[in-house]
């Protein structure tokens, strides 16, 4: 029988200078390196694309440590490039951010498949890992996930090496990985749960379009654990996409990832100003 730990109060997990709250913070579906490997020519440096200069820039200003959470294929129309073709132009980069990043898996794919084998996850996972080591540093791959829709049962966990907190649904309504609907609303109500040196904690705070963000924060500062994220393609879309828009299309993307980059700075600097520190939850 699998023991499972239940704690009902939210702990830190380390990393912490001189204060006693944390954030985790992240984002989801993250292509970026996809343009990397398409467009390589086009950058002579990783924080000339805007991205990452954003990144790079919320760290300076409010001291981001954040985790990107990608693929191992990233697809443009029928054709797709692999992480494990990112070149090394950008490690000397990569090496010289590790105090403030992290890239973790997030799927095979963007386009989610319940039906996926367990040898085909688990080779996922190991060239995702292999190629940032490669490209970056072996200290970057992040052992704090959050997988694609929450999804991964025993099957698939046990495919997995070296993970040691999962990063849970931000909706009650959502089970999470291969937890019971019961453990799923325990660590939704704010309690973690352990399973086979597993830590699973709640994701506390989406902040995609989510204008009521201000109101969360006071909701939620007397918490010692947080964890937000939202998505890259509210922050930054591919370029490639905007040939098949209308302007009125390409207007509304524009005006949509403006409001969205301003919003995750405002809350980066509300949660820097309250006391917080940036973790791994490593």
């Amino acid at each position: 029988m699998t023991s499972v730990l239940y704690s009902c109060s939210r702990r830190h997990r380390g990393e912490v200078k001189g204060g006693n709250k944390v954030v985790h913070l992240s984002l989801d579906d993250v292509e970026v390196f996809g343009d990397l490997i398409r467009h390589q020519q086009d950058y002579d440096t990783l924080f000339q694309h805007p991205l990452m200069a954003f990144l790079l820039e919320l760290h300076r200003e409010h001291g981001i440590r954040i985790t990107l959470y990608t693929y191992e294929y990233y697809g443009n129309g029928d054709i797709y490039v692999g992480i494990d073709e990112m070149p090394l132009k950008f490690r000397d980069d990569f090496r010289k951010s590790a105090d403030w990043l992290r890239i973790g898996f997030h799927s095979p794919r963007a386009k989610f498949d319940s039906l996926v084998t367990v040898a085909d996850f688990k080779n996922s996972y190991y060239n995702v890992n292999s190629a940032i080591a490669r490209f970056a540093d072996s200290s970057m791959v992040a052992s704090t996930l959050r997988l694609h829709y929450f999804f991964a049962p025993d099957s698939l966990l046990n495919a997995l090496t070296g993970v040691r907190t999962l990063l849970c649904a931000d909706d009650s309504n959502l089970v999470s990985y291969n937890l019971s609907a019961s453990e799923s609303r325990a660590v939704c109500n704010g309690g973690t749960i352990v399973k086979k040196n597993i830590s699973y904690i709640r994701t506390d705070l989406r902040l995609d379009d989510n204008f009521g963000v201000p109101g969360d924060l006071r909701h939620l500062d007397n918490v010692d654990t947080l964890v937000v994220f939202t998505h890259e393609w509210k922050l930054w879309h591919k370029p490639e996409t905007d040939s098949t828009r209308s302007l009125l299309g390409k207007f509304k993307i524009r005006a949509s990832e403006i409001v969205n980059r301003k919003l995750f700075k405002e809350t980066v600097k509300r949660l820097n100003e309250s006391g917080y520190d940036f973790s791994f939850l490593e």
